[in-house]
């Protein structure tokens, strides 16, 4: 429902481009981002945990609790920033949401058996969480920022920056990572103990020099686009190491998971591999410039993670974990939302950067191109209300 609610938001969004509305833009963008991240993606890895990992190890009314408190604080996010933007309830519920997340840390950390701390499934999810966490600093900052420098200043978009560089590549990357080997040890497929090593240490330092990427907009000393290159090669490295393992297990993981299932996560794991490309191809001082002066390169970047490489990988893990239901239509519909949105975005860019031909009706394109993809979010959500009939 979240999924569709910030789909529909983003469509609400492409609308204004091609026709004038009576509502603050900023405030929707605030709500389309929120939902997006919070309700969306949030909720379907912390389904995912507790289907795997605390079912029937955590008290039901704790885990309730927790569950429909968090609800609770992202409808009211979704219904307080579409009118207000960053205002005195959206900024409750936005803070309420960090109580909530720590809230179900809490419990993950408490409830997990101990027989399952020494997988490398809970290992990488541990590290997840933990990011997580550390993510929260930023909005935390932010208000702090805003009071003193003003949102001009670099700490105001550094703040944000540090917020989305954990929750993009730490979070949401290893939470699909570790729920898709806790589905293969199930299956008594596991990754070897020293390669798991070499790929979640070189993952952890590679997040702590990509996130200096985050700041390059600021033109900062050479230095700092060192350390954004290396830090790109690592988790390159680092990915490298993981889709070792996936090579050498390939048929039999494709004999576990289910057809769509297993389309949708061989998606998802190129479309990471393709963002650490990326990743290091944007650290460069010339590219980091580009990009610093073009949003839609930051936005097709954004989406690239949000609605391929991570939502991908959820409706996959969340089939295969059968607390979802899909169909070839609507996967469709889905995927050809995402790749004419992907082309529509950057081909903006290419025609200032690379000298291509002047798109005319381009917010058109972008509009049906979204209008696209939300009509596959909404098959989607329409297949789970009839599986409920």
């Amino acid at each position: 429902m979240f999924f569709l609610a910030a789909a529909s938001l983003g469509l609400l969004l492409r609308y204004f481009a091609v026709s004038s509305l009576e509502f603050e833009y900023r405030y929707v963008v605030h709500a389309h981002s929120h939902v997006a991240l919070l309700g969306w993606v949030y909720f379907a890895l912390i389904t995912l945990m507790g289907h795997f990992f605390l079912k029937e190890h955590v008290p039901k009314k704790v885990y309730n609790r927790i569950f429909n408190f968090t609800i609770i604080t992202v409808l009211g996010m979704l219904v307080s920033f579409p009118f207000t933007g960053y205002a005195l309830f959206s900024i409750i519920f936005s803070t309420l949401f960090l109580f909530a997340s720590y809230f179900y840390a809490w419990m993950f950390f408490k409830f997990v058996p101990k027989s399952e701390k020494t997988s490398p499934s809970y290992k990488t999810i541990k590290v997840a969480v933990i990011f997580l966490l550390i993510s929260s600093i930023g909005p935390w900052t932010i208000g702090g920022v805003m009071a003193t420098l003003g949102p001009e200043s670099f700490w105001y978009r550094a703040s944000i920056y540090f917020y989305l560089h954990f929750q993009y590549n730490a979070w949401m990357i290893l939470g699909v990572i570790g729920i898709f080997l806790k589905i293969l040890e199930n299956h008594e497929i596991n990754i070897a103990p020293l390669l798991f090593k070499k790929f979640i240490f070189t993952f952890n330092i590679s997040l702590i020099l990509t996130f200096f990427i985050s700041v390059l907009f600021a033109k900062p000393h050479i230095s700092v686009y060192y350390l954004s290159v290396i830090g790109s090669l690592i988790q390159l490295v680092s990915i490298l190491l993981f889709y070792q393992f996936i090579k050498s297990n390939y048929q039999a993981i494709g004999l576990i998971f289910k057809k769509i299932a297993w389309q949708l996560m061989r998606w998802s794991l190129l479309l990471i591999l393709i963002k650490m490309f990326m990743q290091l191809l944007g650290s460069f001082p010339y590219t980091a410039h580009i990009i610093s002066n073009n949003t839609y390169l930051t936005i097709g970047f954004l989406h690239w993670v949000f609605l391929g490489a991570v939502s991908m990988g959820l409706l996959a893990l969340l089939q295969q974990a059968e607390l979802i239901r899909l169909k070839p239509a609507s996967i469709k519909f889905y995927i050809l939302g995402f790749v004419f949105t992907e082309l529509i975005i950057f081909y903006k860019p290419a025609e200032r950067v690379l000298g291509f031909p002047y798109l005319p009706k381009y917010d058109w394109f972008l509009f049906i191109a979204s209008l696209l993809l939300t009509i596959g979010i909404s098959s989607i959500l329409m297949i789970q209300f009839k599986k409920n009939e």
